[in-house]
């Protein structure tokens, strides 16, 4: 749509009976080249973690088993929901750039979300293997090898920090590229709590350390898989982006001069960094459809200035009894 006028002539009728709409606008060029320019540098930012979090996946998995530390494999398989995830989060990436249809008019950016919320899952049932491993290690503590545990962890540690400094910059451009951060960042802080587990054991000789150890980490394994999961599902119910406050559009378009009323405002994600929003918005009478018309750009363009939407529809109707006696809604005091 770049390059065409933001509003364009409609005829459709709407559930308000009597009204006479005249235009709908709607824009959803701009921000691209932008978002554009954020998934290419996401997208490396993916492969490098990946590489460096698939390698030292591999050394710690095999170090723990050696080791017997649960501490050490528990890592290692978080580490690996992390290489899933961030292999998950690539071919999300690469399929949401699929061409919208008839079928699907907004394509498939969407793909991503759903990602994010399998991540979350996922992260859930890691969860749970570490809490069952744990109480049976409760039980009987085995013998740990605390050295080796906890160089192995060190290193580990060096490895998480890169691939969470990686990511860092891009972690704002998806909800996959963030839960990805998220991952990695819980990963750091894990092998923190390894690597004082492996000193505790070799200074004492408490086995024990190991099992509790692995269940701290387990509650953090748990609480960024539901952070996730409930990010993922806002949007996938189509809340209000958090970025945004409803009452502050709602605001922006009922000071805009030549409007009487705002009502129908939605505004929402269709995935991570693209946010959409439709309006029913009552304008003052005008004397031909040029000044409905130039209202409608106005507005389109005050909100795209003032928020971060990427798609705006707008549908501009003259002013009409039922409007006055019945107002659309009064979206300045909802919550």
């Amino acid at each position: 749509m770049s390059g065409e006028h933001p509003c364009q002539h409609a005829g459709h009728d709407h559930e308000h009976p009597g009204h006479d709409h005249d235009h709908a606008g709607h824009d959803h060029a701009g921000h691209g080249h932008d978002h554009a320019s954020l998934r290419k540098a996401s997208g490396r930012a993916l492969w490098s973690a990946l590489v460096i979090l698939g390698v030292f996946f591999v050394v710690e998995l095999v170090g723990g088993i050696l080791t017997n530390s649960l501490a050490l494999i528990s890592d290692a398989a978080h580490l690996l929901t992390d290489v899933g995830a961030i292999g998950l989060a690539l071919f999300a990436q690469w399929f949401a750039r699929k061409p919208a249809s008839a079928l699907r008019s907004f394509g498939y950016r969407r793909v991503e979300i759903l990602a994010a919320q399998a991540n979350g899952f996922t992260l859930l049932l890691v969860a749970v293997y570490i809490f069952v491993e744990a109480y049976q290690r409760v039980k009987a503590p085995p013998v740990v090898l605390g050295l080796p545990m906890m160089i192995l962890a060190s290193v580990g540690l060096l490895a998480q920090l890169g691939a969470t400094l990686v990511l860092r910059r891009a972690r704002q451009e998806s909800l996959n590229v963030k839960g990805a951060y998220v991952h990695a960042l819980s990963d750091a802080i894990q092998s923190v709590g390894v690597v004082a587990g492996g000193a505790i054991m070799l200074a004492t000789g408490a086995y024990i350390v190991d099992p509790i150890v692995s269940a701290l980490i387990g509650l953090l394994v748990a609480w960024s898989g539901g952070k996730i999961i409930v990010e993922a599902t806002h949007v996938l119910i189509e809340g209000t982006p958090r970025e945004l406050e409803l009452g502050s559009v709602a605001k922006l378009i009922q000071e805009t001069p030549g409007v009487l009323g705002v009502g129908d405002l939605h505004v929402w994600a269709l995935t991570s960094g693209y946010n959409v929003l439709s309006a029913h918005v009552a304008a003052e009478p005008s004397s031909d459809d040029a000044g409905h018309e130039a209202l409608c750009r106005r507005l389109t363009e005050r909100l795209r200035a003032s928020f971060p939407i990427q798609h705006v529809t707008l549908q501009i109707e003259r002013e009409c009894e039922l409007c006055k006696r019945t107002p659309c809604g009064d979206w300045l005091k909802r919550p």
